[in-house]
């Protein structure tokens, strides 16, 4: 079963389909690791549209630091 990570911004009302994987595992591994970068909201949906879980991280992101300057 092909799950789809779809992601949006904090600010941001639609979401938009970012890539697929075969399990829930695995897409569950790349959303919650994406987020951790990124600090967007990622959620997984299957093929037929169910939403199966919405991943966030609630910590600072990777992005938000380099952006201050905090990462060289």
């Amino acid at each position: 079963m092909a799950i789809v990570i779809q992601s949006r911004g904090h600010d941001e009302e639609d979401w938009r389909d970012e890539v697929w994987r075969r399990t829930h595992f695995e897409a569950y591994t790349a959303a919650r690791t994406k987020a951790r970068l990124t600090g967007r909201v990622y959620r997984l949906v299957d093929q037929e549209g169910q939403v199966l879980e919405e991943v966030r991280f609630l910590g600072r992101s990777w992005m938000s630091s380099a952006e201050q300057g905090w990462i060289l």
